[in-house]
């Protein structure tokens, strides 16, 4: 019997039901989410004739590897200081990428890029389930929290010269790169077993109840777009005036990626017409998440992803995407499900 469960067949198979066991709950996670969106893509397929395609989820999954292989190559530039870079990557890689962590891998490789594509058609619902309407209550609120002022004048003082605005800008947009190598770097971590699911169950389970569920509930545009969607005046004229001077001296991404966004949404364009959504602000929540995560590994990792995630926050809200609140509800829901699911795991570890 002992020779029949150490041959070739049996311990590959017994290698998979470890792996599904481990990774069972990401998977029923990610499944129904999917199995929503194909429902959706079924009901209203003039809409999202272009966004289940193989070539999108292809796409995801090389950016992520590609974004943590380079996550890696500034680790080692940094820290390690080779005098052959390309050698010692290749003989570290090469020693690192052992079978059976390729094999450990494999369900986060083939998870996230199919819940990336998921998500984007699940958030393309919100304006047709529930029409932008929350703009002008959420700009209230945030005046009313904030002293009779909105948010992005405080910060104005400080962050409004161009050079501070730059800074702001490229740490938001760093976000997505820092995000994905995490994600990527995790999904090959063997030597954290316990902590690497906990972020990627929290991670899928905070798009989904706040970028899906919260988004569909408190359906809005944020600052950037407001005056589109609210009649009246706008109270962040003002804002988006000083963000395209500051625009003259220093490029200003975010305001190339809002008019694009935006282009899209009116013309129906694409995937980025799907893009718009503020509440809440998923950069913040994500960003809590990445915090919370460096923390476990290390003070020097928890120190600079807070700092990350405050800059995150104060861009989200200087850079006219998100309403202040946005961001609190962002990363109080990160906060919550990242120890709601720690239990989760602790509980369904195999």
């Amino acid at each position: 019997m002992s020779a029949v469960l150490t041959t070739p067949s049996a311990a590959r198979s017994a290698l998979l039901r470890k792996l599904y066991a481990e990774h069972a709950v990401l998977i029923a996670v990610v499944a129904l989410h999917f199995s929503l969106a194909l429902a959706l893509a079924w009901a209203f397929p003039e809409k999202y004739h272009q966004n289940l395609g193989l070539g999108g989820y292809l796409g995801s999954l090389a950016m992520g590897l590609v974004f943590a292989l380079c996550g890696y190559t500034i680790y080692v530039m940094l820290f390690k200081r080779p005098a052959r870079l390309v050698h010692y990557l290749y003989q570290n890689l090469r020693a690192y990428l052992s079978v059976e962590r390729l094999l450990f891998a494999l369900p986060v490789l083939a998870l996230i890029p199919l819940f990336a594509t998921s998500f984007t058609v699940v958030k393309a619902a919100v304006p047709m389930f529930q029409p932008f309407a929350w703009d002008a209550r959420l700009a209230a609120a945030d005046a009313w929290l904030h002293f009779g002022r909105q948010p992005w004048e405080w910060l104005q003082p400080v962050f409004g010269h161009p050079v501070m605005t730059a800074i702001v800008n490229y740490n938001y947009h760093l976000w997505f790169f820092i995000m994905l190598s995490c994600v990527y770097w995790l999904a090959f971590n063997m030597e954290r077993r316990t902590l690497r699911m906990q972020f990627l169950l929290s991670f899928v389970v905070s798009w989904i109840v706040l970028g899906n569920v919260v988004a569909l509930m408190f359906s809005s545009v944020g600052p950037c777009f407001y005056g589109f969607v609210v009649p009246g005046a706008d109270p962040f004229a003002a804002q988006l005036a000083a963000l395209r001077e500051a625009d003259q001296s220093i490029p200003v991404l975010a305001l190339q990626v809002q008019d694009m966004l935006w282009n899209d949404f009116n013309t129906h364009a694409g995937t980025n017409a799907l893009s718009i959504a503020a509440m809440p602000s998923m950069h913040v929540g994500t960003a809590v998440l990445l915090a919370l995560l460096g923390w476990r590994l290390n003070r020097a990792a928890g120190i600079a992803l807070t700092v990350f995630a405050m800059l995150v926050m104060i861009g989200s809200v200087h850079l006219a995407w998100h309403y202040a609140l946005d961001g609190y509800a962002g990363g109080l829901g990160a906060w919550i499900i990242w120890h709601a699911c720690g239990r989760i795991v602790q509980r369904s570890a195999p």
